[in-house]
């Protein structure tokens, strides 16, 4: 849903730009004089003046307001348009889990995801935190070795050694995620019986 609020967003934004750069029909266009230039003959024969808009000081200064925003408005439109779509079609896969270990997307964009291995992942459980008054559905992986727990991670917070991932707007929700997770930790705990 927040994807396609990104995308409904984006439209009006694209108009609204579209509108300041050239048409002028809803946000009014900067300020103008009419001047004469010189005269022409129309069809019946009558003298008729040329004139042309020319921009007032103020005019001007409007124009480049509206220059800038309306830019910066179409690409920012344009940028959360292509990002909500490209999320809605393939969506930014944040945890995988395959024998390897634990892939999670905590380095930011353009990042690819950080892996670490059954061994160094003691538990995983469901969890919640309180984020300025507001609790927040996290998904609580404990690593073996605090020094693994990303610094400042995307989509989360750090608590070595534990590492807080958001999970509110997970597809599935943390509580149904952490039992499946923590099972597969417990398949390579030495005291479980091994690998």
């Amino acid at each position: 849903m927040r994807m396609l609020g990104y995308a409904a967003l984006a439209v009006p934004a694209i108009l609204l730009s579209v509108d300041m750069l050239f048409a002028h029909r809803w946000f009014p266009g900067p300020d103008a004089t009419t001047q004469v230039v010189g005269s022409t003959v129309d069809e019946a024969g009558s003298i008729v003046d040329v004139t042309v808009e020319q921009l007032t000081v103020d005019g001007r200064a409007q124009h480049r307001r509206d220059v800038v925003v309306g830019y910066a408005l179409l690409l920012g439109g344009i940028a959360a348009m292509g990002w909500s779509l490209k999320e809605l079609v393939r969506p930014t896969v944040i945890l995988r889990a395959d024998r390897d270990g634990l892939s999670l997307r905590v380095d930011g964009p353009g990042h690819p995801p950080r892996l670490f291995p059954w061994e160094d992942v003691l538990e995983v459980r469901s969890s919640v935190l309180d984020d300025d008054g507001d609790p927040i559905a996290v998904l609580s992986v404990h690593l073996a070795d605090r020094d693994l727990v990303p610094v400042d991670p995307a989509g989360g917070t750090a608590d070595p050694p534990w590492l807080h991932l958001f999970a509110d707007e997970w597809d599935t929700p943390a509580h149904q995620v952490a039992p499946l997770l923590d099972q597969m930790t417990r398949r390579v705990r030495p005291e479980s019986g091994g690998k």
